[in-house]
């Protein structure tokens, strides 16, 4: 078969463009440190998915291409097209079919989103790394636990839909309860120390603007007289959306596709384990991880990705001047002025990472050269010498929750930090933290409504 040079050069551009998405690997100690899959032992998701898509496009525009004459080219490109028209209603219908049969986990009508009415899931959780190519040292985390949950027929985590309360708790996956078991969200260990009734308005996902809107439409009609607002300092920091747009037809109809998730999963089982124990090269740059707290034979372990210890190093200023300030003091603001209007008392609790309370309690262990190198996986900016960022980074590990007591005082918000006593539990070998994931253990969700009650007590004395 002969070839005309420009198809002989377009050959050679297809082949150099699949060969080098092939050879240049993704940053597989990035993809360890934030537990994300590695496909094939080093390509991310989004990498692999170049690979494939570009080499589907390749071999069709090739086969049309490289046809020696122009009639049989037209005809190919007619064959590819029809074949494509073809295929795309089959696919379209599939993903109709899929979507009926695949479980929904949430109801999406209105901007307060919640669990479907009377919705329950039970399973059992472990606490182990997500991707199969990980930490070559992994310590036990918490162990294997049983998980129920249950919503009641307004969609959110309670054994009822009340029709009043005394207290309305507000937040997102820290107090709907996630990974752990219906009794064990800080709503229903604090329903149980002080008497009360409280109604969880939590739900995994939410943000600030979602909280407003979930008092809105549900909280402010439960007649409560106490709000309690938990703001989560990784999450609901980095919202900085003032309200909520509705989904965008390519987010709904493509992204929430239950087809992309099958394939997306057929991946991830079979292509994650491939060489998932290979040798990676820069792996030491995560050797001081996990954690091990306290020191000994009493150790509980911790592991964070680096865009949590980044999220640290923020100066006060550049938090004031963010969108994202705006956006939680405005939401904020607004839902203590709809509980002042309602007669109901609002308190804000703040939830802080997992290296905000850990990172502390191990100062004089950590090799700075090391925890540079971490956060530099993640860091767009240049960062300074070792000692000098870690000596930065612990001066400013409380600006996010020092500034937002500052502006609850000036506003006259009730605030209550949970992080020294997360810190203090930590520290006398309580895991408070999963060890595999960012959320809090049911020890953690004790403690965090230990100290909301006590903060309570003091309000109302």
């Amino acid at each position: 078969m002969r070839w005309s040079t420009g198809q002989k050069v377009l050959l050679l551009l297809v082949l150099a463009a699949n060969v080098l998405l092939w050879a240049i690997p993704s940053d597989v100690v990035e993809l360890i440190a934030g537990d994300r899959q590695t496909l094939l032992g080093r390509y991310s998701r989004e990498h692999f998915c170049w690979i494939v898509g570009v080499l589907i496009v390749s071999l069709i525009g090739l086969y049309v291409a490289l046809a020696r004459r122009a009639e049989t080219r037209k005809k190919r490109a007619f064959r590819v097209t029809a074949a494509g028209l073809a295929v795309l209603p089959t696919t379209c219908a599939a993903d109709l079919v899929a979507r009926r049969l695949v479980p929904t986990y949430y109801v999406r009508q209105t901007l307060a989103y919640h669990r479907p009415p009377n919705f329950s899931v039970s399973n059992v959780a472990t606490d182990l790394p997500e991707a199969f190519r990980t930490y070559p040292v992994l310590p036990p985390g918490f162990g294997s636990f049983h998980c129920t949950l249950h919503a009641d027929r307004r969609g959110f985590r309670n054994r009822t839909a009340a029709e009043h309360c005394d207290v309305v708790a507000l937040g997102d996956s820290f107090t709907e309860g996630s990974r752990v078991s219906d009794e064990q969200p800080w709503p229903v260990r604090f329903a149980e120390i002080s008497g009360l009734s409280v109604y969880n308005l939590g739900m995994s996902g939410y943000a600030p603007q979602h909280y407003l809107a979930a008092l809105k439409e549900v909280g402010i009609a439960l007649r409560p007289r106490w709000v309690i607002c938990t703001l989560y300092e990784e999450n609901d920091f980095r919202s900085a959306k003032v309200t909520e747009k509705p989904p965008r037809l390519f987010d709904k109809f493509f992204k929430q596709s239950p087809l992309l998730y099958l394939l997306d999963g057929f991946f991830m089982r079979n292509l994650g384990p491939v060489n998932a124990h290979g040798t990676v090269p820069g792996i030491e740059t995560l050797s001081w991880l996990p954690l091990a707290v306290p020191a000994g034979p009493q150790a509980r372990y911790y592991t964070f990705a680096p865009n949590l210890v980044l999220d640290l190093y923020v100066t006060q200023d550049g938090l004031k001047h963010s969108q994202r300030w705006e956006a939680i003091t405005y939401n904020l603001k607004r839902m203590e002025n709809l509980c002042r209007e309602a007669g109901a008392g609002f308190i804000l609790a703040y939830i802080p990472s997992k290296a905000h309370v850990i990172l502390p309690l191990v100062r004089e262990r950590l090799d700075a050269a090391k925890v540079r190198a971490f956060v530099s996986l993640r860091a767009k900016q240049e960062l300074p010498e070792p000692r000098r960022f870690l000596d930065e980074l612990f001066a400013r590990l409380d600006t996010k929750e020092s500034t937002l007591a500052e502006w609850c005082r000036g506003q006259g918000i009730a605030f209550v930090s949970l992080t020294a006593p997360l810190r203090h539990a930590a520290a006398d070998a309580r895991q408070v933290y999963l060890t595999y994931n960012d959320h809090w253990t049911p020890v953690g969700h004790e403690v965090a409504a230990a100290a909301i009650y006590d903060f309570w007590k003091t309000r109302t004395e």
